[in-house]
C-alpha cells in the first residue's frame, strides 16, 4: 500500500513525508523572550507582543477574482521581544536557537513590518530594529505564520511610537489584528476591508480540528491558479458579477479553467450563506457549508490526495463538516466535543492503512488578535 500511494503522489506532483518541522507545544515565555534579547543585543527591549496565526475558513481561494475569505484567528501564534536601536538602521532578528536571515520567510516578515513602520512616519530612517521571536505555531501548516510575525512587529512598533493600532498590509497581518474571542473575520479580498462576526462553536459544545498532513504540491499552484482567474476575467468580465454561470462557463476555453471559475463564483454563495448563519448565531449549521466548499475545492484540482483522505476520515466519523484550508496540506473539521476522539483516532487509522505518517491534531476556538504582553 506504501508504494502504490508513493508512485500515485509521484503522477499528481504532490510530495509528502508527514508534517514539516515541530508544532511546538509550549507558549513562549515573555520573560525568557525578554531576557534572550538582552544577552544577545546587549540592551533590553521595549516590550513583548504576541500575534496570532489564522485559520481559513472559506474563501482564501477568490483573491484574484477580489472575492471575501473568512477567517478566524488561532490559539497558538508569535511572541516578539522588541526593541528599537536609535543610530544603527540595521534590521536583525533571531529566535531561541539562533539568528535569522532576513532573507528567510520569517526575516522578510520583520523586514516588511519595518519598512511598512518607516514609510508612515512610525520609525524613522537612521532607527534600526531588534526582535527575538518565539511561537507555538508551525510554520508550514497554511496557518499564517509569516502574518503573525509582521502583525506582532507590526503593532509592536505602532504602540512604540504611540500611533493608532495598524491594520495589516496582508491578510493574514489584518487577521491577526482584527481576530477576538469567538469571533471570525471577514476580509474583502479585493479592498482588504474587515468585518468582525460572531463565530462561537463552544457555544454549541463544537470546536475546530485543525488536521496537518504535511503535503506539498512539488509547485506552489498559486501563480498558476491566480493567473487562469485573471484570464476568465479578461472574458468574462468581473467574476463576482457574474450572473449566469453556465453560460459563462462556455466562454471558456478549457475544463481546468470552467472548474476554477466555477468554484470563484459559487463559493461567494456560499460563503454569504455562512456569514448569514453566523449573524443568527446559528453555528452549527455552517458545517454543512464547509464540507460544501471543500467538494468545490476538489473539481477545481486544488485538494491533495492526503487532505482528500483526511476529509473522508473526518466526515465518516463525524465530523459536522470538513474543508481543505490554504494552499497545502492542511484541513480544518467542525466537530462536536465528544466527538474529537472519534475523530482523532480516525485521521490516525486512514493514515496507517495508506503507509503515511499520521497528520498533527490541534483543537481550537477563536481566539485573541494581536496584543502587547509586557
Amino acid at each position: 500500500m506504501g508504494g502504490a500511494g508513493a508512485r500515485w503522489r509521484a503522477v499528481l506532483g504532490v510530495r509528502s513525508a508527514g508534517p514539516r518541522g515541530e508544532w511546538p507545544t509550549r507558549t513562549p515565555d515573555a520573560d525568557e523572550l525578554a531576557k534572550a534579547f538582552d544577552t544577545l543585543y546587549g540592551g533590553p527591549a521595549a516590550g513583548v507582543w504576541h500575534a496570532p496565526g489564522r485559520l481559513a475558513l472559506m474563501g482564501e481561494h477568490t483573491a484574484a477574482s477580489g472575492g471575501v475569505g473568512l477567517y478566524t484567528a488561532l490559539p497558538w501564534g508569535v511572541t516578539a521581544a522588541v526593541g528599537p536601536v536609535p543610530g544603527d538602521p540595521a534590521v536583525r532578528a533571531a529566535t531561541l536557537n539562533g539568528p535569522l536571515r532576513l532573507r528567510g520567510t520569517t526575516g522578510r516578515a520583520v523586514a516588511g513590518a519595518t519598512a511598512a513602520a518607516r514609510r508612515t512616519g512610525l520609525l524613522e530612517a537612521g532607527t534600526g530594529l531588534r526582535v527575538m521571536l518565539g511561537a507555538d505555531l508551525p510554520e508550514h501548516a497554511s496557518l499564517g505564520y509569516a502574518g503573525a510575525v509582521g502583525a506582532a512587529v507590526s503593532l509592536a512598533l505602532a504602540d512604540l511610537a504611540g500611533g493608532p493600532p495598524p491594520e495589516g498590509d496582508t491578510v493574514d497581518q489584518r487577521v491577526a489584528l482584527a481576530g477576538r474571542p469567538g469571533c471570525a473575520v471577514r476580509v474583502n479580498l479585493r479592498t482588504s476591508g474587515t468585518t468582525v462576526l460572531p463565530f462561537d462553536p463552544a457555544a454549541e459544545d463544537l470546536c475546530l480540528l485543525v488536521v496537518d498532513t504535511g503535503a506539498l504540491h512539488r509547485r506552489d499552484p498559486r501563480a498558476g491558479y491566480t493567473a487562469d482567474l485573471e484570464r476568465a476575467e479578461r472574458t468574462l468580465g468581473p467574476l463576482r458579477a457574474v450572473r449566469d454561470l453556465p453560460a459563462a462557463l462556455t466562454a471558456l476555453p478549457s475544463p481546468p479553467s470552467r472548474r476554477r471559475v466555477e468554484h470563484a463564483v459559487t463559493e461567494v454563495h456560499r460563503l454569504n450563506a455562512v456569514v448569514g448563519l453566523l449573524r443568527a448565531e446559528r453555528f452549527g449549521e455552517v458545517g454543512v457549508v464547509l464540507t460544501a466548499s471543500h467538494l468545490s475545492l476538489r473539481r477545481s484540482g486544488l485538494a491533495l490526495p492526503e487532505v482528500e483522505a483526511a476529509v473522508e476520515a473526518a466526515g465518516r466519523a463525524g465530523a459536522r463538516g470538513v474543508r481543505m484550508t490554504g494552499w497545502a496540506g492542511t484541513a480544518l473539521a467542525l466537530v462536536a466535543e465528544d466527538r474529537v476522539a472519534d475523530v482523532c483516532d480516525a485521521l490516525a487509522g486512514q493514515a496507517a492503512d495508506r503507509g503515511r505518517p499520521a497528520p498533527r491534531v490541534r483543537a481550537a476556538l477563536p481566539a485573541a488578535g494581536a496584543h502587547r504582553l509586557r
